[in-house]
This record gives C-alpha cells, structure tokens and sequence, in this order.
C-alpha cells in the first residue's frame, strides 16, 4: 500500500432487499427485465459484485431426553379388622381421665420388690442385720439336735460304766460341739451376721444334744462330782446362747456380743469339766463291789 495513493475502493452499496444499487448520487435498479443488468453501463462496479450465499443457521442442540423408568404404585395393604370390632377411642388425650388400668399398681409392686431385692442382698453381705430374715434349711433354735436317750445300762463295775459313759455316750457329743464352737469363733468376730445367726443356731442344737445325753447318762459315784459341775456349765452355755439369739431378734449387737462371751466361758469351764472327769475314771473300781441288805 502506498501512502500517496487514494483510498481503495469499496463495494458498491446494495438496498436491503438486493434490487438497488447506490451510484454516488441516486438509487438505481439492478436489473432490468432482461438477460443482463439494466444499470451495468451506468454503474461498472456492480459486475464486481457477488451475492454470497448466507451462512446456514446452526439449530442449538437440544440436551437429550432422559428416560425415566415407569414407576408403578405399591397396593395398599388391606387392614385387617377381624381381630377386634371396638370403636377406637377419639378422646383428646389431655380429656382423658388420668388413673385406670393395672399400671400404678405394677410399679408399686416392683418397686417392692425390688427394696425387698436390695435388703436381701445386704444382708447376705453382712452390712445390714434383718430379723425376720431366717436361715431357712436350718432348725429354729429351741429344737433339740437328739433324741432321749434309752434306760441307762448299769451294769458292770464303776470304770466300766464311767467309761462307757464319757467315751461310749459323751464323748461323740463334746466333739461334734468343739468343731461348731470352733466356727462360731471363727465367724462371729463382733458382726452380726448371717452366717454369725446359722453358727449360733447349730451350735445351741450340739449344746442341746449334750444336755440330753447327760441327762440320761448314767454316771457312777467316781466321777459325779466333775459330771455334776459339767451340766451346770452346759446349762449356763445354753442360756447365753439363747441371749445371743434373742439380740438377734431384737437386732441388738450389744445382747450378742454379751452372750457370746459369757458362752466362751461357760464352755471353757464345760471342757475342763470333762477332763476332769476322765481322770477321775482312773480312779474307779474295776471290779463289781458286792452288795448286801442288812437282815
């Protein structure tokens, strides 16, 4: 391009319906009917002039349908009235009337229990002392462990009756009652206990035992004195057992620890007793003394 040239030529101008062409000064047509351009000597430039063809016009695309899969309806499950024909209750609940029913009664009755639950339990672990709360399997404490004993057998000398009697008869007895005194020391250690109540109990049954069995023994003159003061230790060992229990009864801790001690007592004074027996019965005849009645 050459700065010293004119401007370059532009089209020519078209009308917008392409039947006129502007010449520089007047609208003249394009065409005249025939074979060429009525104006083609009139305007040079309009042989220049080419028509393009108008874009075609690019439809938008459309997005793709979605199929969606045909949903069909669930039935609706059928109610089943044949289990009950009762109106069903419309009352508003805060019209109804509070109470009826079994319902307040039902807690009551767990609530019990279950306090009942609670001091069972503490009283199984010794924290607590329940009177009505018995041992169950166990005998109360005013049944006798043995029965009476038969008529005593009399015969033969002195020692041998002092023996049979303290061996044969008693000393069974004494042993059965050592090894439950022995568990009341070990479980009665100033709680009062369960477990401190079943001792208590089968040892007053031994103690019973014992009273009985002395009662019907039959003890020779060699050996009365020491026999004679047993029983009454025996008696004693009796009664305090029987305090014991009562403080039981009365949940008295101070009534059973009085009675287990004074029981020690009475039991120590007890054995003493019958091994002072025993060597008395060494001193027995072994022979059958004669008898005779004065004319």
């Amino acid at each position: 391009m050459s700065i010293n040239g004119g401007p370059p030529a532009q089209p020519p101008q078209l009308s917008p319906d392409g039947n006129w062409v502007w010449d520089g000064s007047q609208w003249q047509p394009v065409t005249g009917g025939g074979a060429q351009p009525a104006h083609a000597g009139v305007f040079k430039a309009y042989d220049s002039v080419v028509l393009e063809p108008s874009a075609p016009t690019v439809e938008a695309v459309q997005p793709p349908q979605v199929q969606y899969e045909q949903q069909y309806p669930l039935p609706v499950p059928a109610v089943d009235y044949s289990y009950s024909n009762a109106e069903p209750d419309l009352t508003p609940l805060w019209q109804r009337t509070k109470g009826g029913g079994y319902g307040r009664y039902l807690y009551f009755v767990a609530a019990i229990a279950l306090f009942a639950m609670v001091l069972i339990v503490l009283n199984s672990m010794s924290f607590i002392q329940l009177p009505f709360i018995s041992t169950g399997s166990k005998s109360s404490p005013t049944q006798v462990g043995a029965t009476s004993s038969p008529t005593p057998d009399t015969s033969g000398s002195d020692s041998a009756r002092a023996d049979r009697t303290l061996n044969g008869s008693l000393k069974p007895a004494v042993t059965g009652l050592d090894q439950t005194v022995s568990d009341l020391y070990r479980i009665c250690t100033g709680l009062a206990s369960t477990a401190c109540f079943d001792s208590l109990t089968a040892t007053d049954q031994q103690v019973k035992k014992l009273m009985t069995l002395m009662t019907n023994a039959d003890i020779p003159s060699c050996i009365r004195v020491p026999m004679t003061k047993m029983g009454t230790d025996v008696k004693g060992m009796d009664a305090q057992l029987q305090a014991a229990l009562k403080g039981f009864q009365d949940n008295n801790k101070n009534e059973i620890t009085a009675g287990g001690n004074a029981f020690r007592s009475y039991y120590q004074s007890a054995t003493a007793d019958f091994n002072a027996a025993g060597l008395a019965q060494k001193k027995c005849f072994t022979v059958i003394l004669p008898t005779w009645v004065p004319d």
